[in-house]
């Protein structure tokens, strides 16, 4: 580790607070990027140099597994133990998928600043239920930055992946599924997008505080497995469950890209 930046080592020190029980997590570098440094602007354009550094140092193992890219914690089972350990749900390291180019990136949180909050009114929602930031497992913090991302496209922001947000989108999913948030955002942009007035209460402390977001979530009905009568996105893909699609990298957002559960080249 004495070969490695001061930055590498920090970063290798944060890896190990998002890594599964088997030290295995995801590996798109600008959403790593979000979530290990969401103040740091910069950030995104040198993390993956600092995980080239780990990675020269053999700390990590990064590879790429039907177009996806994980990293693996290298010999994380000698400087963990875990009672009870939760079998990982990201596929093994194999020397055949270590990664050889840098892989496509799909996330756009790494750009723009969190939108400054305004004074608290009606609309300022309530945070205080929030999880705990750290207590956030890895898997629901991925799932929060792909739902505040589908915010910011929606309504044309720029939020960032920072604590509080990840906090209240948390909180939001351990009540609620991925597509009833998205449901309430499409709702809100709808309503509020076209008013100068109430377009500046599009942001998470306003949608996605607790009594706010129940009421709003009450407006439009719990979408259940289908919504008007329709296919669920992910049954479309080939998925039995929401949870599985979302275990494979599937989202509301690129389900067209999935047949039957796998992942497909799509022709353009």
């Amino acid at each position: 580790m004495g070969r490695v930046s001061r930055d590498a080592r920090l970063t290798f020190i944060q890896l190990w607070t998002l890594a599964d029980d088997e030290g295995r997590l995801r590996g798109n570098s600008r959403m790593l990027a979000s979530l290990l440094f969401p103040y740091d602007d910069d950030a995104p354009g040198l993390i993956d140099g600092w995980l080239s550094e780990l990675e020269r140092e053999r700390c990590i193992q990064r590879y790429v597994v039907e177009g996806d890219a994980y990293l693996q914690v290298t010999n994380w089972g000698l400087h963990q133990r875990i009672d009870r350990p939760t079998p990982s749900k990201i596929p093994k390291f194999d020397e055949r998928s270590r990664m050889l180019a840098k892989p496509r990136e799909d996330s756009a949180l790494d750009h723009g600043r969190d939108h400054g909050r305004e004074g608290k009114d009606l609309l300022s929602g309530k945070p205080d239920d929030a999880a705990p930031f750290d207590a956030v497992h890895a898997d629901t913090k991925a799932q929060c930055v792909e739902l505040l991302d589908y915010l910011n496209t929606k309504a044309g922001k720029s939020f960032r992946p920072v604590e509080a947000n990840v906090r209240l989108l948390a909180a939001r999913l351990r009540e609620s599924t991925p597509d009833e948030i998205r449901a309430v955002i499409d709702a809100k942009v709808s309503e509020w997008g076209s008013d100068p007035k109430m377009a500046k209460y599009l942001r998470p402390e306003t949608i996605f505080g607790a009594v706010k977001f129940a009421g709003y979530l009450g407006q439009i009905g719990s979408l259940g497995a289908s919504a008007g009568g329709t296919t669920a996105w992910w049954m479309r893909a080939g998925f039995a469950t929401e949870g599985d699609a979302a275990d494979a990298g599937c989202w509301q957002s690129n389900w067209r890209e999935f047949q039957g559960g796998r992942r497909v080249e799509i022709s353009t």
